[in-house]
């Protein structure tokens, strides 16, 4: 991924606050490792797709029927290989995502209203256009349970294509669309929770809300230690799962239960001077002492997010990939495919609905005064991150295996999906490029003022950085 070290597009501050270094390092790192995962993710979705139409595409099925299962104190749990991958395994993801969103309301972008205005109102923009424009164009009847594979983006996905195709210099654009990722991806695990999960058990419920309660009071109280909150987090998912929901409803609300805060200086002075301790007469007990502390001094919340993106990253997302994007496509399968209204919903649904919705919303958010861009972040940039914004991927693909059994259905909706994510690459790079091409805006002179109320100051994003257009002579502010 393109380096993010400080560049023209951070404005320069004096004496920087220390949260908003940390939260800088933060987005950094997780920008990093989402991106450096998508290198392995569109490797394994072409190995899915090679595999399902080789001659060897009966093991490939067969792999994923494999039945495992575990088994303790007389209480046993089997499920096929593909379903351990899309009830299991992406629970952690989605308990990774849910990490991330704790964290993001927390101490980073969508703590301040007014910083999270634009943000929120883009996330919903691209999540209604894209469905109305899906159950616009989709056949009806069974189909239009597809619906909700529309609303998703693939985070590691957009951001990996982000690195390839958009600016160079592009935090601020990054951290806009992680952002909108996050609103994004709470809306789709409910929809999954609500819409695609079987009948509710409501005693397995109260078991789930029972978990989820001790998890936010051990959250609550500083309980430090990780391994608690993962133990707790493994019954929510077996709660989960025995009451008919989706698992990735466990792992976000898992997710979302963990408190996020940044390093308290109390907390440091006491690590720093068990360390002295430690320094100063090494041994066992000063060696703990001075570890507990610094445990305490970072959030849980971080060390786990710390511990589970790259194994989120670089083994689950891949491997769902590899269990899910296999597609036979012979036989006439693709041609099919390439004929069905309901492919062609799911891909205007993602293509146009995303980058309409996320575009109009932005503009007209930032035009009714309820937010601005951030510092260089312009209209252009934005269209181009709503364009790849059309890559639904991860989500989508694990929708379409709920609202559809494999057949016609599931395959049509599977191309579309794969279709979407290779269009809205090619659109975004074009958007990007003209972007470029138009080159910088007329706003682009020396600052005279700093809260300029010039509409296409506001659009361009130089809000904070540049001089409102010439005013006439004599003219009062």
């Amino acid at each position: 991924m393109t380096d993010l070290h400080a560049s023209t597009d951070l404005p320069a501050s004096p004496e920087p606050r220390p949260t908003l270094v940390a939260q800088a390092s933060a987005a950094r790192r997780f920008l990093s490792t989402e991106a450096g995962s998508a290198g392995l993710l569109l490797a394994a979705t072409l190995a899915a797709l090679v595999w399902a139409n080789s001659a060897w595409s009966g093991a490939y099925d067969a792999l994923w029927r494999i039945e495992a299962g575990i088994s303790v104190a007389g209480s046993a749990l089997s499920m096929d290989l593909g379903h351990w991958v899309n009830d299991g395994a992406m629970a952690l993801f989605f308990f990774v995502i849910g990490l991330e969103v704790r964290r993001e309301f927390s101490v980073g972008e969508l703590t301040t209203p007014r910083r999270a205005a634009i943000p929120l109102i883009a996330a919903v923009g691209g999540l209604v256009v894209p469905a109305l424009l899906f159950l616009a164009l989709a056949p009806g009847g069974e189909a239009s349970r597809a619906w909700g594979l529309v609303i998703g983006t693939d985070t590691a996905f957009l951001l990996g294509a982000l690195a390839v195709v958009g600016p160079a210099l592009a935090t601020r654009l990054r951290i806009f669309l992680l952002t909108l990722t996050v609103i994004d991806d709470i809306v789709a695990v409910t929809v999954i929770g609500v819409v695609y999960s079987d009948a509710l058990d409501p005693a397995a419920l109260i078991v789930m809300t029972g978990l989820g309660s001790v998890m936010g009071i051990m959250s609550r109280y500083g309980v430090s230690a990780a391994t608690p909150y993962l133990l707790v987090g493994l019954g929510l998912w077996l709660a989960t799962l025995h009451a008919g929901l989706h698992a990735s409803i466990a792992g976000m609300f898992g997710g979302l239960l963990v408190a996020a805060h940044e390093p308290r200086r109390d907390a440091i002075d006491r690590a720093a001077a068990r360390f002295l301790a430690f320094r100063q007469r090494p041994g066992v007990e000063s060696g703990r002492s001075a570890h507990r502390e610094l445990v305490r001094a970072v959030s849980v919340n971080e060390r786990l997010q710390v511990r589970l993106q790259p194994v989120a990253s670089y083994v689950i997302v891949p491997v769902f990939a590899l269990a899910n994007a296999g597609i036979d496509l012979r036989h006439g399968v693709l041609a099919d495919a390439l004929t069905a209204r309901l492919t062609w919903a799911v891909v205007a649904g993602l293509v146009i609905g995303k980058a309409l919705g996320i575009g109009l919303a932005s503009w007209a958010g930032v035009r009714a005064g309820a937010g601005r861009l951030p510092t260089g972040v312009g209209l252009g940039q934005v269209l181009g991150g709503a364009a790849l914004s059309g890559i639904g991927f991860t989500v989508s693909l694990l929708i379409a295996g709920l609202a559809f059994d494999d057949g016609p259905l599931h395959d049509q909706a599977v191309v579309g999906v794969l279709l979407a994510a290779v269009i809205s690459i090619v659109l975004g790079w074009a958007v990007f490029r003209v972007d470029q091409a138009r080159g910088p805006s007329s706003c682009d002179r020396t600052p005279m003022d700093t809260e300029p109320d010039c509409l296409l100051c506001e659009l361009e994003g130089h809000g904070d950085a540049h001089a409102e257009h010439e005013a006439p002579t004599g003219s009062a502010r």
